[in-house]
């Protein structure tokens, strides 16, 4: 059966052109080299080099195999490390659910860095409303889950690891007449379409409502404070994802008593989930992010 050697020593003497200059290289001696390709001729029942005294010419056949054997090589290395990443501790695949309460920017950086960190490891990830993220991980569709914490069902298999916490603030357009009251009370809430999120409960697509008996719900953060800024209405928006347009004054907190309100930012995973390399890199990355808003 071919041997991940005997590919090595294969290319090696065919870069270098000799044994006595592949023994130099791989630090072995002539003899053990010269045994490795014979045998690996043997093996293949084919003739690669052509011998002539103590000069080599490649045949064809030994030009023809050459990108197979890197292959097999680069497969063989790939597997060693592999293997290693995992004796340390490095997850080989990790399958991350979050919300969009902290702004894109941030996840794409911070892939782009696991990634240059841990570049053997596969990582999925699926967007999706807080109030999904526990059942995702309980159903174990994914490993880790990262959102803002809600009020679900207790799950006893799970943990939820508070990471920081956030203001979610009360917000509308500039233009909005809730802007123009002195003093927003619920009453007012009441007369103007809430923008809030959307999830899924039991098959079932439904709001989460606070304050409106008329609503516009959509799944993600980002959709919401587009349709706040257009003007469909008033919403709770996390900090992190409004901080720009309320700069430049395209959102503005409205003055109702609950408009700023502080709410944790979670993981999820299973009771007793043992965390990798790559997984604590992660929690660490979303926990500095959130020192700026403690």
């Amino acid at each position: 059966m071919m041997k991940v050697i005997q590919a090595e020593v294969f290319l090696v003497v065919l870069e270098e052109g000799s044994v006595a200059a592949a023994a130099r290289q791989l630090g072995r001696s002539r003899t053990t080299i010269s045994s490795v390709l014979s045998s690996f001729e043997d093996e293949l029942a084919v003739t690669l080099f052509e011998r002539s005294g103590n000069e080599l010419a490649a045949t064809p056949i030994a030009w023809a195999i050459k990108p197979d054997c890197i292959r097999l090589l680069q497969s063989a290395r790939q597997i060693e490390q592999r293997c290693q990443q995992q004796r340390s501790g490095i997850e080989s695949t990790l399958r991350i659910a979050r919300d969009d309460a902290l702004p894109e920017r941030f996840w794409r950086e911070t892939m782009t860095a696991l990634k240059q960190q841990f570049p053997l490891t596969g990582i999925s990830v699926y967007l999706a409303p807080p109030q999904e993220l526990p059942e995702l991980v309980d159903w174990q569709s994914v490993d880790l889950a990262f959102g803002l914490a809600q009020q679900n069902e207790p799950h006893e298999s799970l943990q939820f690891r508070p990471l920081g916490g956030l203001r979610v603030m009360m917000v509308t357009g500039p233009e909005h007449a809730l802007c123009r009251l002195p003093l927003v009370h619920d009453d007012d809430l009441q007369q103007y379409t809430q923008v809030t999120t959307a999830y899924l409960q039991d098959d079932l697509l439904v709001p989460q409502l606070s304050g409106a008996s008329n609503y516009l719900a959509l799944t993600q953060f980002e959709l919401i404070r587009d349709a706040v800024i257009s003007g469909a209405g008033w919403s709770r928006l996390p900090q992190p994802v409004i901080m720009e347009q309320l700069k430049n004054e395209q959102l503005r907190v409205l003055k109702h008593p609950g408009a700023l309100n502080w709410q944790s930012y979670q993981l999820i995973c299973e009771q007793g989930y043992a965390m990798g390399r790559v997984a604590s890199w992660l929690e660490q990355q979303v926990v500095r992010y959130l020192t700026q808003f403690g």
